[in-house]
């Protein structure tokens, strides 16, 4: 199988390094503005999570116009253990870790990829899925290895780690087309603009029952694990989630919910990687 080292985009390091320089001249101030601790969050009644909103079956906006998915489930069942409210902030792939360093969301659960590059500036909780990362097209067209995208149009979702897994891997030749955000780059694939998609296995679902049996998994990266993050200011939330997972991954709701969701069983997840550590024990 195929192993490539993944990080964040280019855009979100240009953005981190923007952070990192008015932290630098804020000084404290900005560690007490950015970070909510759990009284604050506490105080002011709400906790914020940064979410996708196109995304089945992790999270997404349903017939009633309401969020819906694994991700909404763990975020509404913190918020009520913490006793206030849940509020959400849509995230894309690029925006995601300065809207957490820059304080506009409280916790990431958006389908994040889990890399040592990214755990140099978020800290994450736990890992809470797992997804295969594959490039998907037309049956029996050609394509089995890395190697032959050259001279073909693969769409991916733009500053995400599928963007920086093909930008690394792809041939020479391969036209790379880059959307901003998940849909987009579906609705390239399905509307004939690209004829291959590089995405992740729970998206696939859509495309399938949009279009049933015309596209297939061309090849298999990579199993990816997504990950729950705080900023790194946050500790003791970061602790607390940290908690809150491993208590109910013993009392079996974690896996209620992934069974509900993703109608499968909780599946093993690693509770050490090299260069990340987690919260949760």
């Amino acid at each position: 199988m195929l192993s490539l080292n993944n990080g964040f985009g280019r855009r979100s390091f240009l953005a981190l390094a923007t952070i990192a320089l008015a932290a630098g001249a804020a000084g404290t101030s900005f560690h007490t503005a950015e970070a909510a601790t759990l009284e604050e969050i506490k105080q002011k009644g709400t906790i914020t999570f940064g979410i996708v909103t196109d995304q089945p079956p992790f999270s997404y906006i349903n017939a009633d116009g309401k969020n819906e998915g694994y991700d909404i489930d763990i975020s509404q069942l913190m918020a009520k253990e913490l006793g206030v409210n849940v509020a959400y902030v849509p995230i894309t792939s690029a925006n995601r870790i300065p809207q957490l360093l820059t304080g506009k969301v409280d916790m990431l659960i958006c389908v994040m990829g889990i890399f040592p590059d990214r755990a140099k500036v978020v800290q994450y909780v736990t890992p809470y899925a797992a997804i295969k990362a594959a490039i998907y097209g037309p049956k029996d067209g050609g394509v089995s290895k890395i190697e032959d995208l050259a001279g073909h149009s693969v769409a991916v979702e733009k500053g995400s780690s599928m963007d920086k897994a093909i930008t690394e891997a792809a041939p020479s030749g391969t036209n790379i087309q880059r959307f901003d955000d998940a849909s987009s780059a579906v609705q390239a694939l399905l509307s004939g603009q690209v004829e291959y998609l590089g995405s992740y296995s729970h998206q696939f679902l859509g495309v399938d029952k949009a279009a049933p049996g015309k596209f297939a998994e061309a090849l298999v990266l990579k199993t990816e694990y997504e990950g729950i993050a705080v900023s790194p200011q946050s500790k003791e939330l970061g602790e607390w989630a940290g908690e809150f997972w491993t208590k109910h991954k013993k009392d079996d709701v974690l896996n209620e919910f992934y069974q509900k969701h993703f109608k499968t069983a909780f599946p093993d997840m690693p509770t050490e990687m090299d260069g990340i550590t987690f919260t949760a024990k």
